[in-house]
């Protein structure tokens, strides 16, 4: 079968980890099943099994156009990953990316799910403003984080 992209690859599947959300502070949910947003036959978003996500971090007044879970979760989930590492594979090896494309690859993931452009408005309007305020540029993992993870996997 021939697909068209950018896609996913798998669903997203989480489950609530009560452990986890005590630790971390928030409420955080952990990756049943790795999916891929499919960039290309050669270059892809992979969201490993067993991270960690707090889903879409979104402001409380952009709630009310925006669901931070529902049938955007996923592009959520993805983009909590690639602001973690800031990497995307190409040629099956990691690449490093900016936030910057990073954040554009989040749009790309609403599209794909089906977001309406007013969705993905609010979304960017949202990540551009908080992106440009506090100047974030690093990977933003943290080792608590990690360590959770890894003994998930």
């Amino acid at each position: 079968m021939s697909r068209t992209y950018p896609y996913f690859d798998a669903p997203l599947d989480t489950r609530y980890e009560a452990e986890a959300s005590r630790l971390l502070g928030q409420d955080h949910w952990r990756v049943l099943q790795p999916f891929r947003l499919m960039l290309s036959e050669r270059q892809w978003v992979a969201v490993p099994a067993g991270i960690l996500t707090d889903g879409g971090t979104i402001p409380r007044i952009a709630q009310s156009f925006v669901s931070p879970w529902g049938k955007l979760g996923q592009a959520y989930v993805m983009h909590d990953q690639l602001c973690e590492y800031l990497s995307i594979t190409v040629d099956g090896a990691p690449v490093s990316i900016s936030r910057t494309r990073g954040d554009s690859l989040l749009y790309v993931a609403l599209d794909v799910l089906g977001a309406t452009q007013q969705e993905i408005a609010v979304v960017a309007g949202a990540v551009e403003l908080y992106r440009n305020v506090s100047q974030v540029n690093l990977p933003s993992n943290r080792a608590m984080k990690r360590s959770l993870e890894s003994k998930w996997m």
